[in-house]
C-alpha cells in the first residue's frame, strides 16, 4: 500500500473484519467459564478448576506466539485470521467429544488459534489505520475481546440450561465458520503485501528477544503480564465466585459477567479516545490500574446481602477498567516498534500478554485452595496491580530516555 491514507470505507471494514475474528476467537476461551458450573458437573470434577483449562488455553497462546508470527509475511493478515477461526472451529469441534482429554486437545486448538489471530490484526490495523486515530482504532478492535465474553454471559447459561452446554459450543464453531467464509471476498486485496516466498521459520525467539531488547517495550510487556493477570482472575471467577459465595444462580451470575465485560467494551473505546484526546496513553494505564486496585479492594467485602445494583456498580467500574487496558497496550507497542517489524514486535509482545494470562488463573486457583475464599482471594490481584504501576512508570522513564 502507498503512503496516501487509506479511505474511510477500507478503515472501518478492516476494523469489523479484526473485531468479528476477535469475538470469534475470545468466545473461544469465554465459553468454558460462563458454563463451568454445568461442564464440571457433568465431568464431575470441581469447577474451580476451569482456572487450569484457561492456563492450557492460554498457555498455547503464549507458544503459538513465539511459533507462528511468520505467519503473516507468508500468508497475509486476512488469511492467517481465517486460518485462526480454522483453529477455534476445530476446538470446538472436539471439546464436544466431552471428556477432559477432548477439552485439553481442544484448549491447545483455541490457544493456538488466539495467538495467529493478534498478530495479524496488528498488521492489518497499523496498515490502513490513520496514526492520529491509532490509539482509537486499536482500542476499538480490542472490544472484541470483553463482547465475545459479554455475548457468552448472555447466550451460554441459558442455552446450556435448555438443552445441554454442547449447544453453547456450537454457537462458537458456527460464529468462527461464518467470520471465516465473510473475510474471503476482500482476502486478496488486504493481503496484496504478502511474501509467499517466504521461508516457515519457527524461530521461536526472535520476537521475545527483541522486545526484550528495547527498554520502553520490555517494561510495557511486564506491564502487560499484570493487567492480564488481573483480567483474566476477573473474567474466570466472577460466576463461580457470585455462584458459590454471591448467591447467585447461573443465569444471574452470568449476567453479572456480561455487566462488567459490556463495561469492558465500552472502557475500551472510552480510554482509546482519552488516551488520542490527552496524547498520554501510558497515563492512561496509570489510571485505569489505580481503579482496579480500588475494585479488587471493595470485592473483597462482597456477600449475599449485597444490593444487586451496588453489586453490578462494582462490576461495571472493575470491567470498564481491568478490561479497558488491551487497546492502548497494543497500539503504543505498535508505536514503539522498529519499522516494518509490528507484527514480529506484537507476536513477542503478546507473549506477556498470554504469560499474564496463563499464570492468572492458575495462581488464583492455587491461593483460593489454602484461603478457601473466591473474595479473599482478590488480595493477590491488589499485590499483582500495584506491580503493574511500578512497571508502567519504569515505561515512562525508558520513553523519556529514547528521547
Amino acid at each position: 500500500m502507498s503512503g496516501q491514507e487509506p479511505a474511510p470505507r477500507t478503515v472501518a471494514a478492516v476494523v469489523a473484519a479484526t473485531t468479528a475474528a476477535q469475538v470469534s476467537g475470545a468466545m473461544g476461551a469465554a465459553v468454558f467459564p460462563v458454563i463451568a458450573p454445568e461442564l464440571a458437573r457433568s465431568l464431575g470434577v470441581e469447577s474451580s478448576l476451569i482456572g487450569y483449562q484457561m492456563s492450557v488455553i492460554y498457555g498455547a497462546a503464549m507458544l503459538g506466539s513465539m511459533l507462528f508470527t511468520w505467519m503473516v509475511a507468508r500468508y497475509g493478515g486476512c488469511r492467517t485470521t481465517q486460518i485462526g477461526m480454522v483453529c477455534c472451529a476445530a476446538g470446538m469441534a472436539v471439546a464436544l467429544q466431552g471428556s477432559i482429554t477432548a477439552l485439553v486437545l481442544a484448549s491447545l486448538l483455541i490457544g493456538a488459534g488466539m495467538s495467529i489471530n493478534l498478530p495479524a490484526a496488528a498488521h492489518l490495523l497499523f496498515r490502513y489505520s490513520p496514526p492520529r486515530h491509532r490509539n482509537f482504532i486499536f482500542s476499538l478492535k480490542q472490544t472484541g475481546v470483553p463482547l465475545a465474553w459479554a455475548l457468552m454471559a448472555l447466550i451460554a447459561p441459558p442455552v446450556t440450561l435448555a438443552w445441554g452446554w454442547r449447544w453453547a459450543l456450537v454457537f462458537v464453531l458456527a460464529s468462527a465458520l461464518l467470520t471465516l467464509l465473510a473475510m474471503q471476498p476482500p482476502r486478496a486485496a488486504w493481503d496484496d503485501d504478502r511474501r509467499p516466498d517466504r521461508a516457515v521459520q519457527m524461530r521461536v525467539f526472535d520476537g521475545v528477544l527483541l522486545v526484550w531488547r528495547i527498554p520502553v517495550l520490555r517494561w510495557l510487556g511486564v506491564s502487560a503480564f499484570c493487567l492480564a493477570f488481573i483480567q483474566l482472575c476477573l473474567s474466570t471467577f466472577t460466576v463461580v465466585m457470585l455462584v458459590g459465595e454471591g448467591g447467585y444462580t447461573l443465569v444471574q451470575a452470568g449476567l453479572m459477567l456480561s455487566v462488567a465485560q459490556v463495561a469492558g467494551v465500552l472502557g475500551r473505546i472510552a480510554w482509546g479516545w482519552f488516551a488520542d484526546r490527552s496524547g498520554d496513553c501510558m497515563a492512561s494505564l496509570q489510571y485505569l490500574t489505580l481503579a482496579s486496585i480500588a475494585c479488587s479492594g471493595i470485592i473483597m467485602f462482597l456477600t449475599p446481602g449485597w444490593p444487586v445494583l451496588l453489586t453490578a456498580l462494582l462490576f461495571a467500574v472493575f470491567g470498564a477498567t481491568a478490561i479497558g487496558w488491551n487497546g492502548l497496550y497494543t497500539a503504543e507497542v505498535a508505536r514503539r516498534s522498529p519499522e516494518g517489524q509490528v507484527s514480529l514486535v506484537t507476536g513477542g509482545a503478546m507473549v506477556w500478554n498470554f504469560a499474564g494470562i496463563l499464570s492468572g488463573p492458575t495462581a488464583f486457583t492455587l491461593a483460593y485452595k489454602s484461603i478457601g475464599s473466591y473474595t479473599a482471594t482478590f488480595a493477590l490481584v491488589i499485590v499483582v496491580a500495584v506491580l503493574t504501576l511500578f512497571a508502567l512508570r519504569a515505561a515512562q522513564r525508558a520513553i523519556r530516555q529514547a528521547g
